[in-house]
């Protein structure tokens, strides 16, 4: 399966290896400020080597071979594991997410994601009409409805919304119809407006801190929003230094390390730091649309093109939170927040583009 002697390392898209990388490392900058005395840098770390092992294999790999024939079982196993979280999982802030191994924490959820969208392009690849079928649509559905129903039973909402981005991101991509896509936004709202009243407390608080930010609680609901759009604004053009935020640094970020790195690098680095970072993440997804629009074959750039549109999904909400335009929905900032398996999984993802990029002059 693997054929490293074949292929030259002058193939490789050495930005699209960087970026990752050193959005990683940028990310443990803010996780050694907000949680200096936790290990989470170490574990951060070595989470990084572990994800850049397993793209540099998967890059050596046919990436056809992996959406044909390996992606099926790998969606399998994941929703095995989803299965044995909701049994065995170990529960955080209200969430039963992860599963305890050797003194690390798995979550297998971030997995589901790969798993899910490369089971969609699989499906997609072979459809070749201008626009999608609704047996397409519905079979669509079908490959995602699995893991988001396991997902919701851990009471992980984040991480639910995120399968949304996912599935509609391949019905663009495959050519949705406009009438398809016009009842689609109908029902979001409608559904939306529908299911507020049947919210959870804690959940239309922090909704109503975003509509009604005057009326918040500083120290209830409204405390974590507050604290995040102070130590954005407190930061400034440089920042106050590495290492001398106060907001993560001192706690009253909670969970700073987490869904607010942004914050805590905004607090520490300034506007600097903060347009650093958005140039990195450019560069990380013009690289994925430059890999998604050379490949010869549908099954590649649907595939790329399907970690673009969650990559970008999760900026965009997370910031959002950060400077309080979303609610806090527990969606955190790809590869720089706190969190291994998030980290190996957005790697699996780079893995594949490289792979789709290896493999560009091959029909």
């Amino acid at each position: 399966m693997v054929d490293i002697n074949q292929k030259k390392l002058k193939d490789v898209d050495w930005l699209l290896l960087i970026a990752p990388i050193a959005l990683t490392v940028f990310g443990c900058i803010g996780i050694a400020s907000s949680a200096p005395d936790s290990g989470y840098v170490k574990k951060q770390i070595i989470s990084l080597g572990i994800g850049l092992a397993i793209a540099i294999a998967i890059m050596f790999t046919d990436y056809r071979k992996i959406v044909f024939d390996i992606a099926p079982f790998f969606y399998g196993a994941v929703l095995v594991l989803l299965v044995v979280v909701l049994v065995a999982g170990t529960e955080i802030n209200g969430n039963r997410a992860w599963l305890r191994l050797a003194g690390f924490s798995l979550q297998p959820s971030e997995f589901a994601k790969a798993a899910t969208i490369l089971m969609l392009a699989r499906h997609l690849a072979n459809v070749r009409q201008s626009f999608l079928s609704l047996r397409d649509m519905i079979i669509m559905g079908a490959i995602v409805m699995p893991p988001v129903i396991l997902v919701l039973l851990e009471h992980d909402t984040g991480t639910t919304l995120t399968f949304g981005a996912i599935i509609g991101t391949f019905y663009f991509l495959g050519g949705m119809r406009k009438i398809f896509l016009a009842v689609g936004a109908v029902a979001i709202v409608v559904g939306l407006i529908a299911v507020y009243p049947h919210l959870k407390g804690y959940q239309k608080e922090r909704i109503n801190v975003i509509i009604h930010p005057e009326q918040a609680d500083p120290k209830g609901f409204g405390y974590q929003t507050i604290q995040s759009v102070i130590a954005v604004g407190s930061g400034g053009v440089l920042g106050k230094g590495l290492g001398q935020g106060t907001q993560g640094k001192l706690g009253f970020l909670p969970f700073a390390w987490t869904d607010f790195i942004a914050a805590v690098i905004a607090e520490e680095t300034g506007l600097a730091g903060v347009l650093l970072m958005m140039c990195l993440y450019l560069l990380l997804i013009w690289r994925l649309i430059a890999v998604a629009k050379a490949s010869r074959e549908r099954a590649g750039s649907l595939l790329v093109m399907g970690f673009v549109g969650l990559i970008t999904f999760h900026i965009l909400c997370n910031l959002g939170m950060v400077v309080a335009i979303l609610p806090i929905m527990g969606i955190p900032l790809p590869l720089m927040s706190y969190g291994g398996t998030a980290v190996m999984a957005m790697f699996m993802g780079v893995g594949l583009a490289l792979s789709v990029r290896m493999r560009r002059f091959v029909n």
